[in-house]
């Protein structure tokens, strides 16, 4: 197994335990399943070298109102502590990748740190096939920088445009252990754009990168990759310092135009995973509380930036439009609804990245099973959630 190295050249540090840093205990039943199909290998195993980029030490959670509100039974989270992980990025050679699960197998094995939350009958039925397989052997190093979500905005702030700017970060170094070639081409494996993540793109300005276009259905083989871990969600409960930079790099090319003190409500009207029946009432109890209801995705990435940058509280449940606190200012109250079905600390998480006061209350769903994509099935209490508005609402 190959030690990481310090991105300076250090001492070796110890590499961490896949199972720890891909699938924490709340998504760990579905990697645990039964598997048949190819056969799994470890990344370590068949890379060249590899390179750490960061250390994301372990943070106890903290909470809006400190240790008085910590023991409350209703936060899921207050004995959570951030996950210890080493964001790697690991270069490889001659191995196939397949775009539809965006797994990377070497000689026929899959390589089990590129399994991102895959289902094992999908993992089963993965094989290279001869009819679908092209070839990228051009110039430069490819890298895969988007999950299986590709169209998800918490997966594309999150994975793909870290990954996107480590890389491009790494191509104006001079680290001689980048693995990357100083001042040459890096090929962005990438599926057609969305408008709006072109211009999360233009934001975040990374240099010295060419986007080389996937499809649909395609496998390709590939002379050289460079597979950094957080396109597989290595650094979503952990304290990353890359993770947080692209939000400050983004909301700098961004004016402020808002005066700060808006008062926010993230409003998942009109998606359909994790669906509140009553969620009309909610909202309407909130703009009565002076709340602004907003569905970020019917913004451009400059709007979003700029109203959740001049917020002083933001309140939502679970979902992709609550990524956008990576945009808030230090000390913003932040109030997340979470479903029991699924408790998920990602944005506890992002929260305490950006020094925000962050607080999270368990609601029960009637959900008939435990995954992040049940809706459910009876309303949220709208009196328990004003009462806690009202309670953390920053003067």
């Amino acid at each position: 197994m190959l030690p990481l190295c310090g991105a300076a050249g250090g001492a070796p540090i110890q590499p961490m335990v896949h199972d720890t840093i891909m699938f924490p205990a709340f998504l760990r039943h579905s990697h645990r399943a039964e598997r048949s199909g190819p056969d799994l290998i470890g990344i370590a195993d068949v890379a060249d070298s590899v390179t750490c980029l960061e250390i994301c030490p372990v943070q106890r959670a903290r909470f809006a109102g400190g240790d008085a509100m910590r023991d409350r039974a209703t936060n899921p989270f207050s004995t959570w502590s951030s996950m210890p992980v080493a964001v790697t990025l690991h270069h490889l050679r001659d191995v196939v990748y397949d775009v539809d699960h965006r797994v990377l197998l070497k000689d026929g094995c899959l390589i089990a740190e590129t399994c991102y939350l895959q289902p094992a009958e999908a993992l089963a039925r993965i094989a290279v096939h001869p009819a679908r397989l092209g070839r990228l052997a051009g110039p430069g190093v490819a890298i895969p920088c988007s999950d299986h979500w590709p169209g998800n905005y918490y997966h594309w702030m999150t994975h793909t445009l870290p990954v996107i700017a480590a890389v491009s970060d790494l191509l104006w170094s001079d680290l001689p252990t980048s693995g990357l070639p100083h001042g040459g081409p890096a090929r962005l494996l990438l599926p057609p754009l969305l408008p709006w993540q072109r211009r999360t793109l233009d934001l975040l300005r990374p240099g010295r990168c060419g986007i080389e276009p996937i499809v649909p259905g395609a496998q390709y083989r590939v002379d050289r990759v460079a597979y950094c871990n957080i396109v597989a969600g290595a650094a979503d409960f952990a304290m990353s310092r890359l993770c947080g930079s692209v939000f400050q790099r983004m909301a700098a090319a961004v004016p402020a135009t808002r005066r700060p003190g808006v008062r926010l409500y993230v409003n998942r009207g009109g998606t359909g995973n994790r669906a509140i029946p009553n969620e009309g009432a909610l909202a309407a109890r909130l703009h009565d509380m002076g709340f602004l209801a907003v569905r970020p995705e019917t913004l451009t990435p400059e709007a979003q930036i700029d109203l959740f940058r001049a917020a002083s509280m933001v309140v939502g449940p679970l979902g992709a439009g609550m990524t956008n606190i990576g945009f808030c200012r230090p000390g913003t109250v932040v109030y997340d609804l979470v479903p029991d079905h699924h408790a998920n600390p990602c944005f506890l998480a992002m929260a305490m990245h950006g020094n925000l006061a962050y607080w999270a209350d368990r609601f029960p769903t009637g959900a008939d099973r435990q995954d992040h994509v049940a809706n459910w099935a009876h309303g949220i209490d709208v009196g328990q959630v004003a009462r806690r508005v009202a309670e953390l609402m920053p003067a």
